[in-house]
């Protein structure tokens, strides 16, 4: 689709994006991937681990990324998706402080509210955005706007804020790679989102009009295919600049990639990146068990009527993280806070403290520890409990390693109607 949306950029923001093409990865774990989009953030979805980091909390523009969050509203909002409906028009279109072409094809037409939301998913749709908004609101924008804010900060979106349901081109609506995580996983939890994205198109029941995914990671035809994709959401603007979020899945690991500021040119370099850091992860990076949930991680004292004395601390969950495949376990240390003591009563899972594991100087998670039995009601509960306790003390408990990580680089298999996977001298190839 051509996009019409069009604005200027200061030539100090263009020098900004030169500069960015130079920069040297800094990574949660160490790699010699070049780069060359600006802001990046590489996680492993199955384990909740950051497993590259290149200033993932830069303030850059809203653009595409900003259709999660309207798609995230619009669903909950509108009560019917499939039964209310938005006739397209001309003038419609028209009106809109910026126009992408995406509804132009159904220009006349009658589409549902679950139309619009798959088309918007598919093309990164603005005018598509705006329409779901005010079916949504009910032609309120400002309230739908408002509504997009107050969910930031329900997430825990630090640094994200909204004027507009769909594009805009300045510096108040604003996004990190960070809370486009945060607001991924969210989005992710959607099986709309996930079918639509799955079957990459998407044909209206009244229309006979077929939307397909428009960026080019998604073609198996296009030089920039990745086939281990499973969904993206892609923008640029006139030659400037570019924003990617996508997911990958190989060998059942499951990558989330967030570029943004990446420049676009003649290139597609976010594609790219996003091909070389995936990549990378799957061949390098391995799932680690480094806590189990029946493992006594610290001691605590417990002050009860009849005296004191030494219970067990549990963490809520196991912890699977990913680390690198030849992981250094010199590396990988323990923080805690906990209490000197805690007085009785304790209810089972009570929470009292919590643990950081860090990898080097990465902070790779924090877990919550808690009693895993009742403290203080009566003399025979608490001898049980402290047998039990004594019982995990002297069992002894190991790390275990998850399936090992692949050992070839992921190849593209031949079809016939497939484009190969590009090659490493491929990846700066122009789009054809």
């Amino acid at each position: 689709m051509t996009k019409r949306i069009k604005f200027l950029i200061s030539a100090l923001l263009i020098f900004a994006l030169f500069v960015s093409s130079f920069i040297v990865p800094v990574s949660s774990y160490e790699n010699d991937v070049q780069t060359s989009t600006s802001d990046l953030l590489l996680v492993n979805l199955d384990t909740d681990t950051i497993v590259f980091s290149q200033k993932p909390d830069t303030n850059w523009y809203a653009g595409t990324l900003s259709r999660l969050m309207t798609f995230l509203l619009a669903y909950e909002m509108i009560s019917e998706p499939k039964k209310v409906t938005f006739k397209v028009e001309e003038s419609y279109i028209n009106d809109l402080p910026y126009t992408d072409g995406c509804l132009d094809k159904f220009v006349g037409k009658t589409l549902t509210a679950q139309d619009l939301m798959a088309i918007m998913l598919l093309t990164s749709g603005n005018d598509a955005a705006y329409a779901l908004a005010d079916l949504a609101a009910k032609n309120d924008r400002d309230a739908f706007v408002a509504a997009m804010n107050e969910r930031v900060t329900t997430l825990g979106m630090k640094s994200t804020a909204y004027v507009s349901p769909g594009f805009d081109n300045t510096s108040a609506q604003h996004t990190t790679c960070r809370d486009v995580y945060i607001l991924y996983k969210e989005v992710l939890k959607n099986e709309f989102y996930q079918s639509v994205m799955k079957k990459k198109t998407y044909t209206p029941s009244k229309s006979k009009v077929t939307v397909t995914a428009e960026p080019s990671i998604l073609d198996a035809n296009s030089p920039y295919y990745f086939r281990y994709t499973n969904d993206a959401l892609y923008s640029y603007t006139e030659d400037t600049y570019e924003e990617l979020a996508l997911t990958t899945t190989y060998h059942g690991q499951t990558y989330l990639f967030v570029g943004l500021l990446g420049l676009h040119q003649s290139e597609r370099n976010v594609f790219a990146d996003a091909r070389k850091l995936t990549t990378w992860a799957y061949l390098n990076l391995s799932d680690v068990k480094i806590l189990n949930s029946d493992e006594v991680i610290s001691d605590i004292t417990v002050t009860s009527d009849w005296g004191s004395y030494q219970t067990g601390l549990y963490p809520d969950h196991s912890a699977l993280k990913t680390l690198p495949n030849d992981y250094d376990a010199s590396k990988l240390s323990r923080t805690f806070e906990i209490p000197k003591s805690v007085t009785t009563p304790l209810l089972a899972g009570q929470k009292v403290g919590s643990i950081k594991i860090s990898y080097g100087n990465e902070q790779i998670d924090t877990i919550s520890l808690s009693v895993n039995s009742d403290e203080g009601l009566g003399m025979l509960s608490d001898f049980g409990r402290f047998s039990d306790y004594v019982f995990h003390r002297l069992t002894p408990h190991r790390e275990e390693t998850a399936a090992e990580a692949p050992t070839e680089t992921p190849t593209e298999a031949p079809a016939a109607t497939a484009a190969q996977e590009p090659s490493a001298a491929e990846e700066t190839a122009t789009e054809g």
